[in-house]
């Protein structure tokens, strides 16, 4: 172990989504963990103690001082700087997503007390007590955010947020059931997508339910050969389970292998491969419409690995990819295809509901209903797209009507 005399008054963390961080300092540059998270570490984690990766390179850097004192910026008394985690499946909400430290750390300890550790772990007849102690963790760090939070999950208004970012809104009327669902005009229910789908068809529109499925599979289709490059030193083969099976059956019987860069969905990728990307687009992604749609053709059976990766697997995922990319001009898709590659888990969320179009126009447009708000997601994405992606965009709000009308 390194000996230093170094205070570590300045450090920086390497990466600020692993459980147990690693910091740097700035005058030494050595590289240390701080003691608080000593207990949790040597009996949860003890892999976890010789190296960190650094969040935007993933390069692994080895830990040469071990655990120090005083070295987070909570032991040293500073405000916290929150990292919440994307709101993937199982983490939308915002206790879990700022506080995904603190529950691991509040699960540790309810572990502890039943004996279990690293080298202890629960055994079978025990199984059903992970589940309660992930829920006794929740209620645990959502009483500590009430009492004593570290975090504020507060944010602008909507109505603050609107008049910040100019967007066009269509406001309709419909009876609304509990529950969120709508009444056509016959009084048949249906989702609000669907209504605003029948709004747009009786101006000639086609529609289809987007979100983010499509434009995902598009850049899995499209971009396979570029991020799966085995010439990119950081690629190395992963394995996962297969998607569908999962879907159907709540478990995988099966095993998917696909390559994967190292840094994949991190700003750093785009970055260190930025050579690399501009060629690929220059070479591969110049045509038109018809030029996309035959190398969309070609990638589908190749990109197969990511697309069950990324949860675009499934055959109706690519028939609505096709179909947006048939219709909107190639220059968005190689925008919105960069705003992916520029830094992927914080871009693939937010797209919006429905995907319209009709002769020579296309749109993209968010449906809520009067009382719902937009996600912190929905929000990053509407104002990326005001400065970079430029789709053109609606907000379509449905509000209630007191009573079915005649």
């Amino acid at each position: 172990m390194t000996t230093t005399t170094c205070l570590h008054d300045e450090v920086t963390c390497l990466n600020e989504y692993e459980i147990i961080r690693k910091y740097r300092c700035e005058a030494c540059r050595e590289v240390m963990m701080c003691a608080c998270d000593e207990r949790h570490g040597r009996r949860f984690l003890p892999h976890q103690l010789h190296e960190g990766q650094e969040y935007e390179t993933k390069e692994r850097i080895p830990v040469t001082l071990g655990f120090q004192k005083c070295i987070c910026r909570e032991c040293r008394g500073l405000p916290l700087i929150p990292a919440p985690k994307a709101a993937i499946y199982g983490h939308t909400s915002k206790i879990k997503r700022f506080y995904w430290r603190e529950l691991h750390f509040r699960e540790f300890d309810l572990l502890a007390e039943l004996g279990a550790s690293s080298e202890n772990p629960l055994s079978q007849d025990q199984a059903v007590s992970r589940k309660e102690i992930e829920a006794k963790a929740l209620e645990d760090i959502k009483l500590l955010h009430v009492t004593n939070p570290k975090y504020s999950l507060e944010t602008v208004s909507e109505a603050a947020f609107l008049s910040r970012v100019p967007i066009d809104t269509v406001e309709l009327r419909a009876v609304v059931k509990t529950g969120g669902e709508v009444l056509r005009e016959d009084g048949t229910p249906c989702s609000p997508e669907a209504f605003a789908a029948a709004w747009f068809a009786q101006s000639g529109y086609s529609t289809i339910e987007c979100e983010s499925t499509p434009i995902h599979t598009i850049f899995a289709v499209l971009l396979w050969t570029l991020i799966q490059d085995y010439s990119d030193p950081l690629v190395r083969d992963v394995m996962f389970g297969e998607r569908l099976s999962f879907e159907q059956k709540g478990r995988s019987d099966e095993q998917v292998w696909t390559a994967l860069p190292e840094d994949f969905g991190g700003p750093g990728y785009a970055k260190r491969r930025s050579a690399e990307i501009e060629e690929f687009f220059a070479k591969f992604l110049q045509g038109d419409t018809r030029d996309l749609l035959f190398a969309f053709d070609i990638g589908v059976d190749g990109s197969h690995g990511l697309r069950q990766y990324l949860w675009v697997h499934r055959d109706n995922d690519l028939a609505r990819a096709r179909q947006l990319l048939s219709v909107v001009p190639p220059e968005y898709v190689r925008r919105a295809l960069r705003y992916l590659l520029d830094d992927y888990w914080h871009h693939y969320l937010g797209w919006p509901d429905l995907f319209a179009w009709r002769s020579g126009e296309f749109l993209f447009v968010e449906v809520k209903l009067s009382g719902d708000k937009l996600s912190d997601e929905q929000r990053v994405w509407i104002e990326r797209n005001t400065d970079t992606l430029r789709f053109p965009f609606k907000l379509l709000k449905i509000h209630k009507h007191a009573k079915k009308r005649g």
